[in-house]
């Protein structure tokens, strides 16, 4: 007997549990994005701080994407083939950017000054790195001089310059979702269903009287 999988995966489930799980993660990831930015301002050693904070937010973030990856493949019924699974993973991975760039973006502006504060001193570490490492004094302006306009621009809200962060962090999601989706992928067996049918009829003999 041929089965179709493809026409009994719950797409429209893994769908809805894919948006909740992303709203999950851009909460997650818009409170772990500004408690980091209030260490660093409150940081005594900002490179450090910098260094720890940022590789505990890397790794917070791709262990709870694909601890809620394997959440989502549960709701598929264990089994999803590639495809299914990327589409799944990116639906909740989009949903995560998008939350929290949308929420990282409001929260700058109604308190813009961590931001500033966090900018000048990744300013003032980038000038005593190239000054360590001996860069041409006009190198260093050049960088300063990008940096101070890139912290200009921080301080206005800029629906285009939100929505170009937002295109990249989506490109970049996706890749992740790729390697998830790959990582994750769990072909259902063709014989599964056959198997237990087996079994079903192979129990139902063993009810049977025995004959002499």
């Amino acid at each position: 007997m041929n089965h179709d999988f493809n026409s009994t995966f719950p797409v429209e489930e893994v769908k809805k549990e894919g948006v909740k799980y992303g709203v999950y993660l851009g909460v997650i990831s818009l409170v772990i994005s500004i408690i980091s930015m209030y260490v660093l301002v409150n940081s005594s050693d900002f490179k450090i701080s910098s260094m720890v904070t940022g590789g505990i937010s890397f790794v917070l973030m791709i262990a709870l994407s694909a601890y809620f990856a394997v959440l989502l493949r549960r709701v598929a019924g264990g089994f999803w083939n590639f495809s299914q699974a990327l589409k799944g993973i990116f639906i909740m991975l989009a949903i995560t950017v998008i939350i929290s760039t949308i929420g990282g973006a409001l929260f700058n502006l109604v308190n813009p000054e961590p931001q500033q504060i966090v900018f000048d001193k990744t300013i003032n570490l980038t000038i005593e790195t190239m000054e360590s490492i001996g860069a041409d004094d006009d190198l260093i302006d050049k960088q300063v001089a990008d940096l101070e306009k890139q912290r200009d621009e921080l301080r206005k809200f800029s629906i285009g310059q939100n929505l170009k962060g937002l295109g990249v962090a989506l490109i970049m999601y996706f890749i992740f979702a790729l390697i998830l989706a790959a990582i994750l992928k769990r072909e259902r067996p063709a014989f599964l269903p056959v198997q237990n049918d087996w079994n079903q009829e192979s129990d139902a003999g063993h009810r049977k009287p025995e004959q002499d």
